[in-house]
């Protein structure tokens, strides 16, 4: 950077930076950086200040080694398992028979095993992988400040900050299941025909449905034979075949999502493959924050009492389509529909700081405060890990008819709206809900601390200041929330009257507090 002053009221600063990472195969990353300081009265009281530039992130290597870390090392994993008949991924059915016949506790498998030789691969024809072009995230700034000396010791100050950030890496499914033209979902395809389930010679496993009653062929249905018992898997012979029925609108939902898969594994890229999660630069944020800040420098009293203080308050909007390097979208690769409210976004913050010190008949105490009271966050919503859109990735939503300023959180024991339970309804299996990521309202936070300690002079050279510092020092209950989901079970016509009370007594009830009173001593010597 350089600084070059244009007048004696205006400031110029400026610069470039060439951003490398050997890791990757990234160079195009030039980072120019302009400042501009300007005091418009030329008495030194106000000052406007605006800055601009682009920045690079570091290369994420424990991200990098997660996915290309031991690609010399072999895996033996069952969920990798192909059928040597066909050269195809096994079934869930068939993987479950293998290992019942092939792996017996308490027998280990080690390097030399027959199953790891014959079923082992390595790690860089396994499940992870980068994408060739992956690019080092980057983010535009700008930033738009204000500041003013109101008073002998007390200063405001106004920014404006806005921050694009492009190019953050996620996860892509890139071995998913693909639609055939001419279907509008899996759903209707699979719903389109029946599947063969033939046994792989006489007594050989079945490749979809490998039960005891299993028919020869399976059929998917949007409707049960019996509405009373949606989760069953019935069975009916047509001209003189067995066929196995499979409900795509079933409550508990395993079987069914198994089968469905191995119904769609000849769709996948490589049928001999399953999951294949690749590292993709496509993720993107944006931020738009207004500060406002009021500080009052340190300043001693005729009394002998000393402070400072300093109070802000933040007005921000923060998107993303993903918190994590490994965020999936629900739609394989579509991001775009995943942009909502960051899980940090804080609509409104409130901080208040401060350094108090008593005079020195009350023994110089120095009382450090700092509280902080923020709005919700929002929280997201899922279907508990269920992959009923059948693309490998257990972040389903459900579908929600209602509105979403409903999906509030509840303390623990406040009362529930029965009619919010009805506005949800299960995604057909094949199918994603609509549910927006992120889409519930989460608890607001109100946190005090407290710093006390006091300096005490040994000779010219050394001193010694213990301290007691308190955390959430009036213990209030500081409300937390991790991921909701809905427990459609509990909704299924087969659900008890307790099972559905017990989860409308839970819903959208707080499921963590955090930050409970702490107390730490310490002791600081300088010398």
């Amino acid at each position: 950077m350089d600084e070059v002053r244009l007048r004696p009221n205006l400031t110029l600063s400026f610069g470039v930076r060439w951003e490398n990472e050997s890791i990757i195969v990234d160079r195009n990353n030039w980072a120019p950086r302009l400042a501009v300081a300007y005091d418009p009265f030329k008495n030194g009281k106000t000052v406007v200040r605006f800055g601009a530039g682009i920045f690079y992130n570091r290369a994420l290597l424990r991200t990098i080694d997660d996915f290309t870390l031991g690609t010399q090392q072999l895996f033996f994993d069952t969920n990798a398992l192909i059928d040597p008949a066909t050269g195809k991924l096994m079934s869930a059915e068939q993987r479950r028979a293998f290992m019942a016949a092939n792996i017996h506790f308490p027998q280990a498998l080690t390097v030399d095993s027959a199953l790891v030789k014959q079923f082992g691969v390595l790690n860089n024809a396994f499940s992870r992988r980068l994408d060739p072009k992956l690019r080092i995230p980057e983010s535009y700034q700008t930033n738009v400040g204000f500041e003013r000396e109101l008073g002998k010791n007390l200063v405001f100050e106004a920014n404006y900050t806005w921050n694009r950030s492009l190019h953050l890496w996620r996860e892509f499914n890139v071995n998913a299941p693909r639609l055939p033209a001419g279907f509008k979902s899996f759903t209707q395809f699979l719903a389109s025909r029946d599947f063969a389930n033939f046994r792989s010679g006489q007594s050989g496993n079945r490749p979809l449905y490998n039960a005891s009653a299993a028919g020869e062929l399976v059929r998917f249905v949007l409707n049960p034979t019996d509405p009373a018992t949606p989760n069953a898997i019935s069975r009916v012979t047509e001209a003189g075949v067995p066929i196995s029925i499979f409900n795509l609108n079933s409550f508990s939902s395993a079987t069914v999502i198994d089968v469905a898969l191995a119904a769609l594994n000849g769709l996948r890229p490589d049928s001999s493959r399953a999951e294949v999660e690749q590292l993709i630069s496509v993720g993107n944020s944006f931020y738009h924050g207004l500060t406002l800040q009021l500080r009052h420098r340190f300043h001693s009293k005729a009394s002998g009492f000393s402070y400072s203080l300093r109070a802000g308050y933040t007005l921000s909007f923060l998107r993303d389509d993903g918190i994590v390097n490994t965020s999936d979208a629900l739609t394989p690769g579509d991001f775009r529909s995943e942009r909502a409210r960051s899980l940090l976004d804080r609509r409104h913050r409130f901080v208040f700081s401060g350094t108090i010190e008593t005079p020195r008949k009350l023994g110089h105490v120095q009382f450090s405060p700092l509280v902080r009271v923020a709005s919700g966050a929002p929280f997201n919503i899922s279907i508990g890990g269920v992959d009923r859109n059948l693309d490998d990735v257990g972040n389903d939503r459900p579908i929600f008819t209602g509105d979403t300023k409903l999906l509030k959180w509840r303390e623990p024991g406040q009362p529930t709206d029965p009619a919010v339970l009805t506005m949800f309804t299960l995604a057909t299996i094949g199918q994603s809900g609509n549910l927006p990521r992120n889409a519930g309202s989460g608890p607001g936070q109100f946190l005090f601390d407290l710093n006390v300690t006091r300096q005490f002079q040994i000779g010219e050279r050394v001193s010694v200041r213990p301290s007691i510092e308190f955390d959430n020092i009036l213990n209030m209950t500081v409300f937390s929330f991790g991921s909701e989901f809905i427990n459609f079970n509990s909704l299924a016509p087969t659900a008890t009257p307790a099972q559905r009370q017990a989860f409308a007594d839970s819903f959208l009830v707080t499921t963590r507090t955090l930050r409970s009173r702490q107390l730490r001593l310490g002791i600081r010597l300088d010398f």
